[in-house]
């Protein structure tokens, strides 16, 4: 990311137990690959607490299997220490991201694993007006676009955190502040200022 721009991504470590099928333990010769092929089920899955898992970059097993006495789980459960790259959207922070599309509600920018949402009323410090071909949005004074591909910063305003019954991750966005907007418009006034 550029300078002045933060980083919502977090690298944690989990240590927890994990049941792995044994046609995948034995047919592999490593057991920490095996676990880690295991672990990549969670790529792409919201944790309420890390946020949106990108990666699981790494897995060890750090002790004995056991097979549980239920049963019917045929499953060989090992004690695992892994590492994941986690992206979290934090309130305030400024993020940079590409418009994806543009709608009668505003701008929706990619931010990577996850999009954000800008309402037409936090585009620019001006009234705006959807182009005739909804690729983007005017200023009605300064006559500046913004358009699908552009490159911008923008604050994070909201989050909304998912909640058992919708697994998803709502961020509201804002450039209606000074260095914030498409990246050509930030250059000029930083060198003003």
């Amino acid at each position: 990311m550029g300078e002045g721009v933060y980083s919502m991504y977090y690298e944690y470590v989990v240590e927890e137990w994990i049941g792995m099928e044994p046609a995948s333990i034995y047919s592999s010769e490593d057991l920490d690959k095996a676990a880690l092929e295991h672990l990549r089920r969670l790529e792409g899955r919201i944790d309420e607490e890390m946020g949106v898992i990108v990666a699981v970059l790494d897995a060890k097993i750090v002790g004995d299997g056991v097979i549980p006495p239920v049963s019917g789980d045929p499953s060989i459960y090992y004690p695992v220490r892994y590492r994941v790259l986690a992206f979290k959207p934090v309130q305030l922070e400024i993020v940079r991201g590409v418009v994806t599309r543009a709608d009668d509600f505003g701008l929706v920018v990619n931010l990577g694993p996850l999009d954000g949402k800008v309402h037409r009323n936090q585009i620019m410090d001006e009234g705006v007006e959807l182009l005739p071909d909804r690729s983007g949005f005017v200023g009605l004074a300064s006559k500046r676009e913004i358009r699908v591909g552009d490159v911008v910063r923008a604050r994070v305003v909201q989050v909304s955190r998912p909640s058992r019954t919708a697994q998803i991750i709502g961020i509201g966005l804002t450039m209606r502040q000074p260095y914030l907007g498409k990246e050509e418009w930030v250059a000029p006034e930083a060198k003003k200022g």
